[in-house]
């Protein structure tokens, strides 16, 4: 049954943790390598594919077989944390990361309920004892996976609201709009590198930088905006003059980065430049590759999954303008913006 959920994990659960699923994935290609040389990551990937695969073929989740699993897994995440001897490893990083993933999708897979928010902390305390955002480059293919994974549960998890100032996010108080987590050690990378739609988030780097400040700002004006009583949004609130001028900057620089030209999948050398205007695929062509597959075909793939990208990054662009609008500026559902 081992061998068969780590199938699933490779052949389903990998691909929908992804808004683009190409040959770089790294759920296919990272994390399964990493599982096989760590028990409590290789249980931990194995209960999140027995969730899934219980999801898709509507029966109820293993959870006997799934609390035998990770019966270890928080036990050593508390060493990792408490034992000053201890070096977090990327296992641990993942580890955590998982966790709150895991619990985003399935919120009953454990016997005892740990709230998503609280994985996370325990995956950003990892990430500061590791040396913080400063020490994640692009050459360290496993670190660099773990923190834009990271980002993305942390800066989504932000925008969704409910965070105490405890738990917040660890990239917003890092600046980053000035791609610190986003740091790489290659000097010959291009001015536009901020404008590459990541495969892993859906976004470019440019707009997670965004939506990050969003959330933080968001999460100042809902201490005002909601009663602290009552759950109730004050109908009457408005922001002050400071938080308008902030906001107007997010907006002018969320709608640059929307209408900036962007780029699409860097793993597949066949796909286009992407812009922010729709594109249809080509059908120009009836020969064939060394596979044997009409490049007609091989074209319309491409431009279809160009097209999907380009959908998602805009997307997520559109959503920080909703936030900005009525979390911050207070605009009405009915508001012409």
């Amino acid at each position: 049954m081992n061998l068969l959920y780590f199938h699933h994990f490779l052949n389903h659960t990998a691909r929908i943790l992804v808004p683009h699923d190409c040959a770089a994935n790294p759920f296919k290609n990272i994390l399964p390598q990493m599982a096989v040389r760590d028990v409590n990551l290789l249980h931990l990937l194995l209960a999140y594919s027995a969730s899934h695969r219980a999801l898709l073929l509507k029966h109820p989740e293993p959870s006997n077989r799934i609390a035998t699993w990770v019966k270890d897994v928080f036990p050593s995440l508390r060493h990792a944390l408490e034992d000053p001897n201890h070096q977090i490893s990327n296992s641990d990083l993942a580890t955590a990361i998982m966790l709150a993933s895991l619990e985003i999708i399935s919120p009953n897979a454990f016997e005892v309920t740990v709230p998503w928010q609280t994985h996370l902390t325990v995956a950003r305390r990892m990430i500061l004892a590791r040396g913080g955002p400063e020490s994640i480059h692009r050459k360290d293919k496993v670190s660099y996976f773990l923190s834009r994974w990271f980002a993305y549960l942390d800066v989504l998890g932000s925008l969704s609201g409910g965070m105490s100032k405890a738990n917040d996010s660890l990239f917003t108080n890092s600046n980053p709009s000035s791609g610190i987590y986003w740091a790489t050690s290659d000097p010959d990378d291009d001015e536009d590198s901020d404008f590459q739609i990541d495969c892993l988030l859906g976004f470019t780097s440019r707009c997670v930088g965004i939506l990050a400040h969003i959330a933080e700002l968001a999460r100042q004006c809902d201490g005002e905006r909601i009663d602290s009583d009552s759950g109730e949004v004050r109908e009457d609130w408005q922001p002050d003059a400071d938080t308008v001028k902030k906001a107007e900057r997010l907006k002018h620089d969320l709608q640059e980065a929307r209408m900036h030209r962007y780029r699409g999948c860097p793993h597949r050398p066949s796909t286009p430049l992407a812009h922010r205007h729709r594109r249809t695929p080509s059908h120009h062509s009836n020969s064939h590759d060394s596979s044997g597959t009409s490049r007609e075909v091989v074209e319309e793939e491409a431009g279809y999954a160009l097209l999907e990208m380009v959908a998602v990054n805009e997307s997520f662009h559109w959503a920080g303008l909703v936030h900005l609008n009525r979390r911050i500026l207070g605009k009405k559902t009915r508001d012409v913006e």
